[in-house]
């Protein structure tokens, strides 16, 4: 009879020294989509990508040691992983589609280098480009706008694309010589619209309007000059997907009126989220964030020094 330690042991040494060969690790994640549901109304989360950000480029007003202390507080290290997402919505009649994530482009730079998965993920959701009828644009960042075309090909060719009127007012307007000169997003704006405006299938809107039954948009300014949010409602419960309110969920919630320098109006963007929250806090509105941690989407409760975010619970469509 073995000795029972012995046996143990021999048990327990890797398959390695069993003559097994290791096994190699995976490193992806699973397909970036979530389902959700606003009372009748199917909600995909759609992941273009993650980016790291160092908090005080984003929340410079803070200090280092007070950044450190509120991240660790929430688990979190410096550089903070971003998620870049946009939002799916089936109303069940119209299938459109909040944003389009970078499309790729500017993979040189930092801020969206290893982004451009959203249409690999739409695919995996269940859905096809063609099937988008619908395109609403929270704002002109390339995170939100850079998936529009491939070369000079509408990726979405059967969509209406829409956004305010007032933030797309840069580009529509002819620039003087030298503004057209220095600024290159005009060019690159003007690139990713130009092919829906040629094909008739861009509609701008004036602020908060109903744009299909169960969608309606609402003007949000400070991120920039037309930023919308958009409001899905279906029995009773609502959703609000908020473009770029928040950028460092993890920091803002408990201190809206924090200003960031990516608001081209800083005050008016930090008195928005301060807005927003309260608002969407008071109704017991879901939310979704473009930059919050995948999916993104959950509730906001107030606390003891501003509010917290209640991340939604795992569940099933």
């Amino acid at each position: 009879m073995r000795e029972p330690t012995l046996f143990l042991a021999l048990a327990l040494l890797p398959l390695t020294a069993q003559g097994q060969s290791p096994v190699p690790q995976v490193r992806t994640q699973a397909p970036g989509f979530y389902r959700f549901m606003v009372g009748d109304i199917e909600v995909t989360a759609l992941n273009d990508g993650v980016i790291s950000y160092r908090t005080a480029e984003l929340l410079p007003t803070l200090q280092a040691e007070e950044i450190r202390t509120k991240l660790l507080q929430m688990g979190l290290t410096d550089p903070v992983d971003m998620s870049y997402n946009a939002y799916l919505v089936n109303t069940g009649d119209r299938l459109v589609l909040i944003d389009t994530g970078t499309g790729g482009k500017l993979d040189d730079s930092p801020y969206f280098k290893g982004a451009g998965r959203l249409l690999a993920n739409l695919r995996a959701a269940g859905y096809q480009p063609e099937q988008v009828q619908e395109i609403y644009i929270t704002h002109l960042g390339p995170d939100h706008v850079g998936g529009l075309v491939q070369g000079s090909d509408r990726v979405f060719p059967n969509a209406t694309l829409r956004a305010s009127t007032r933030e797309v007012a840069i580009f529509m307007q002819k620039q003087s010589p030298e503004v057209e000169a220095k600024d290159w997003r005009l060019k690159f704006w003007r690139g990713l619209f130009d092919p829906y405006i040629n094909a008739g299938k861009f509609h701008p809107f004036e602020q908060d309007t109903i744009l299909v039954p169960g969608v309606r948009s609402l003007f949000t300014y400070g991120h920039t000059r037309g930023h919308t949010s958009y409001v899905v409602e279906s029995k009773g419960q609502t959703l609000l997907i908020l473009g770029d309110l928040m950028l460092v969920g993890a920091i803002q919630f408990e201190q809206p009126s924090l200003e960031t320098p990516y608001d081209v109006d800083r005050p008016a963007g930090a008195a928005t989220r301060e807005r927003v929250m309260q608002m969407v806090s008071r109704n017991d509105w879901w939310i979704a964030g473009s930059h919050l941690s995948f999916p993104g989407i959950g509730r906001v409760k107030p606390s003891s020094t501003g509010y917290r975010f209640l991340p939604v619970n795992y569940r099933l469509p």
